[in-house]
């Protein structure tokens, strides 16, 4: 598993051991794309529209990205497609205008599963990773766990965002997830580290509820 924090750029580059430890980039975040790959760590990519969807941010964050791939060999893990919290049906309707974009830059897409996506349809083929959001009583649920197993078997990559709490932690650590995010890493740096290491020996060996 991987955490991928939002900015704290040199915090992370100072860490002694960063095998765990990758960036995410945000439409927001003015990252320097040359420094984020200059430091060789995994790189994601969320969309913002957890707030609300900044469509010209959100293209100029493709366009970093692709220097990041065109300039210094990088890929990106993955990049997320527009969505709607909490909305599966609106999320959908996003992916099919949005989705373009990405294919368009040639970035891997991940897809943002939100309440109502275990119900269908998720476009399984045409993605490189499923992103669970949704609320936060949903996305540690049976429903969200079913779809994480589901794209693990089918051999997607599987991102977790806001987990901001150990409980949350706990609840996703059995199940094969391979990123998590949490927006109070990039405000408290000493986290980073304690939870690198917690990666190492808690990965599927507690019980999801």
């Amino acid at each position: 598993m991987i955490l991928l924090v939002s900015g704290a750029t040199q915090y992370l580059r100072s860490l002694p051991d960063t095998t765990a430890i990758g960036h995410l980039i945000t439409p927001a975040a003015g990252n320097n794309v040359d420094v984020l790959a200059a430091t060789g760590l995994p790189i994601g990519a969320d969309n913002g529209c957890y707030h609300e969807l900044d469509e010209r941010a959100f293209v100029r964050m493709l366009n970093r990205l692709r220097t990041i791939r065109s300039y210094h060999r990088r890929r990106p893990l993955w990049v997320a497609v527009p969505d709607k919290v909490g909305d599966h049906a609106e999320t959908m309707a996003l992916w099919r205008w949005y989705h373009h974009y990405v294919r368009g830059s040639d970035l891997p897409m991940a897809f943002v599963a939100q309440n109502g996506a275990e119900e269908g349809p998720i476009p399984w083929g045409e993605i490189d990773c499923l992103f669970i959001g949704g609320t936060s009583a949903w996305k540690t649920g049976p429903a969200a766990a079913a779809l994480i197993r589901k794209a693990h078997a089918l051999g997607k990559w599987v991102h977790v965002g806001r987990v901001n709490t150990l409980t949350r932690y706990w609840r996703l650590s059995a199940l094969p997830v391979d990123s998590i995010d949490g927006s109070g890493f990039s405000r408290y740096n000493d986290y980073i580290p304690w939870m690198a290491r917690r990666f190492a020996g808690i990965q599927h060996t507690m019980q999801f509820e």
